[in-house]
C-alpha cells in the first residue's frame, strides 16, 4: 500500500485542470473498496459454512479451491486498479507497486502454528475491514484537499525587476562576446 500512499500524495498536488483524472482516481479507489467488500463476503461465506477441517499447513485446504480462486480473481482486479492509480499519478508513486503486499487477503498463505482455517478467515475479514477504512480515509483526504489553482503567480514589482535584470544580463553577454574570424 506504500505505492498507493505515494500516489494519493501526488494526486493531492494536482492542479485544478485535472479534475477528470482526479475523479477517475476516486472511482478506482471506490472499486478497490468494493473488491475488499466482495472478498469479505467470500471469507464470511466460508465462516457461515466451514465444511470439513483441512490440514495444519494451508488455508486452501480449509476454505476450498473455489473460494481461493475467487479471492485470487478479486485480488487481481484490486491490484489492477491500484496499479492504474499509481500509473496516473506518475512514476514516482508506482515504481515499486509490484512489490506491495496484496490488497486482498488471500487463501494461499500458510497457517500459523495453532491457527485454524476459521481463525485465518476471521483475521482476513478484520484486515480487509481495516484496509477498507484506510482506503476510505484516502478518499476523504483527496476529496477534502482542494485542487491547486491553475496559472502563474502574479508578478510583483520586485520579481519583475529580477526577471528583467536577468534577461538584460544574458543579452549583454551575447553582445560582448568577440567575433571569431
Amino acid at each position: 500500500m506504500d505505492s498507493l500512499d505515494r500516489a494519493i500524495e501526488l494526486v493531492m498536488r494536482w492542479k485544478a485542470d485535472r479534475q477528470k483524472q482526479r475523479a477517475d482516481v476516486l472511482s478506482r479507489l471506490d472499486a478497490v473498496v468494493k473488491d475488499c467488500q466482495a472478498a469479505v463476503q467470500v471469507w464470511q461465506g466460508y465462516l457461515a459454512k466451514p465444511g470439513a477441517p483441512g490440514d495444519q499447513w494451508t488455508i486452501v485446504s480449509w476454505v476450498g479451491p473455489d473460494r481461493a480462486k475467487q479471492l485470487h480473481e478479486i485480488n487481481l482486479r484490486a491490484k489492477q486498479n491500484v496499479e492504474e492509480i499509481c500509473r496516473m499519478a506518475g512514476p514516482r508513486s508506482g515504481r515499486f507497486v509490484a512489490l506491495d503486499e496484496d490488497v486482498i487477503e488471500m487463501a494461499y498463505r500458510m497457517l500459523k502454528p495453532g491457527e485454524s482455517g476459521a481463525d485465518a478467515a476471521k483475521t482476513a475479514v478484520q484486515r480487509l475491514q481495516e484496509r477498507m477504512e484506510y482506503i476510505r480515509g484516502l478518499m476523504q483526504r483527496l476529496k477534502a484537499t482542494p485542487a491547486k489553482a491553475q496559472g502563474k503567480k502574479p508578478a510583483t514589482k520586485h520579481g519583475a525587476l529580477k526577471t528583467a535584470g536577468k534577461k538584460a544580463t544574458k543579452s549583454s553577454k551575447k553582445k560582448a562576446a568577440p567575433a571569431k574570424k
